[in-house]
């Protein structure tokens, strides 16, 4: 484990390089985000949708309340923004075989095309930027993918421990 204690009162402050991390792992993941769906002419998602979506697509099957519950966002958030996906034809809602009160969100085929033609354009953008990188730097980014891996994971952990708000 870092310096970073797991208690989040005894974290010490961050270095002003891993604060520079942070930062250039937020606009990266940011405008990947962004410009992304727009690589291949699919209108980009408001920030809650895409964050619904991706877990609807990540685990299918699950009610909006167990959606709301792994995102730390409010069921009433989830809901309006799995109205909004589900009128752009991205998710579908199906009763719970187990318990007809409850409803199951999956994606749709549309969702799971859009998703493959979203990240072949990722890809792409990103394999063109990395091709007008020096070898050092893109062998660097290249080894840095298992601890990029395991942040992703810490903060998906990190962020699961917050109380929504409200």
């Amino acid at each position: 484990m870092s310096t970073y204690a797991s208690r989040e009162d005894a974290a010490p402050a961050p270095s002003a390089s891993q604060r520079e991390l942070a930062l250039v792992v937020h606009d990266v993941s940011w405008r990947i985000a962004r410009f992304g769906p727009a690589a291949v002419g699919i209108a980009p998602l408001p920030a809650t949708e895409l964050a619904v979506l991706r877990a609807v697509m990540d685990t299918p099957d699950r009610s909006v309340s167990e959606v709301a519950s792994s995102m730390t966002m409010q069921s009433s958030n989830v809901s309006a923004a799995v109205r909004a996906l589900a009128a752009r034809g991205l998710v579908d809602r199906a009763p719970d075989p187990g318990d007809r009160r409850v409803t199951l969100l999956r994606p749709t085929p549309k969702a799971l095309e859009e998703r493959a033609a979203i990240e072949n354009a990722v890809a792409g953008t990103i394999f063109a930027a990395l091709a007008e990188m020096p070898d050092d730097d893109v062998a660097t980014l290249v080894s840095a993918v298992p601890a990029l891996r395991r942040l992703a994971a810490e903060v998906t952990t990190h962020l699961g421990r917050r109380t929504p708000a409200g």
